[in-house]
């Protein structure tokens, strides 16, 4: 009698394996970066080195992405907002999404060493270092300001574009590496008013969970704040134009409003939408930029 035997494999989801590179990240990421290289002279010269650029950058930037999910599995089951990534749900093995990242890092760093430049390589791969293993596992468990120092790593993104086109470091890339260094702690203190249950739950230092709601909430003020001038800087020092300041303007205005208005907020139902404005700000201010740019060009 012959019996039958059946062997499970396991399916392979790539839907899964897309979640890990966390792709609202990567869109922003990209957004920033190509921005950058639209505005950077050259750019239509050089359409290979906007694509390879674009592409090494946002694959290395995924491979650590991937790696921070491979080392906060343990603290994300912890929590309602990250409970369902597949790490967490056992949908992807530590060991595949390893090979993922692998694989990930070295083709976005062969892409940038063949296509691209050694500035960039260094810049991206430095900035992979940073999120993947020094803010991961230290700078996000040493205290209040850890968004503020780990913020360095998001902010990197306009400075690897234009070094992607340009090969070199100039002001303009600095100033929009500046504004998203600003506008990182308010839109990641938003985030964890509203979700200050995971944070304790996680045992991790964010602000509202040490420092308490109201003091998060003063903070957030005061960096919007800070944000309205820095983000006007460019067009204070002629890189941009009317086009930007009008946009600009407006954007920060809802961006302080928000931040005003939240403090009266007792129940904090408007951290979420102050979350996601600061989303549709960076999003729409780098628009803005590349519009006001465009629009004297098409005229």
């Amino acid at each position: 009698m012959n019996s039958e035997i059946s062997i499970r494999q396991p399916k392979i989801s790539l839907s899964a394996y897309f979640k890990l590179t966390k792709p609202s990240i990567i869109y922003l990421l990209a957004l920033t970066a190509a921005t950058s290289m639209f505005l950077a002279d050259g750019f239509s010269l050089h359409l290979d080195r906007v694509l390879f650029g674009l592409l090494g950058i946002a694959l290395i930037a995924a491979s650590s992405a991937v790696i921070n999910q491979i080392l906060d599995a343990e603290i994300d089951g912890k929590m309602e907002r990250t409970k369902r990534r597949p790490m967490v749900q056992g949908q992807i093995s530590v060991r595949n999404a390893s090979y993922f990242a692998s694989a990930l890092l070295v083709l976005g760093t062969l892409i940038l060493f063949i296509f691209n430049n050694m500035l960039t390589l260094v810049l991206t791969l430095a900035t992979w270092v940073f999120y993947a293993f020094f803010y991961t596992k230290i700078l996000k468990f040493s205290g209040v300001q850890n968004i503020v120092i780990g913020g360095i790593a998001g902010a990197m993104p306009p400075l690897l574009g234009w070094t992607a086109i340009t090969n070199s470091i100039d002001g303009l890339p600095l100033l929009l590496v500046l504004i998203i260094f600003i506008w990182t702690p308010p839109h990641f203190w938003a985030l964890a008013i509203n979700r200050k249950e995971d944070y304790t739950a996680a045992n991790i230092p964010m602000m509202p969970v040490v420092k308490g709601v109201l003091y998060t909430k003063i903070q957030i003020l005061l960096y919007s704040l800070l944000l309205l001038c820095v983000s006007l800087f460019p067009f204070a020092v002629g890189f941009f134009g009317g086009l930007y300041f009008l946009g600009a303007l407006a954007l920060n205005i809802g961006f302080v409003g928000l931040a005003a208005i939240s403090l009266l907020d007792k129940e904090n139902k408007l951290s979420l939408p102050l979350f996601l404005y600061s989303i549709v700000y960076l999003t729409m201010l780098f628009i803005l930029m590349a519009l006001d740019k465009l629009i004297p060009i098409i005229l």
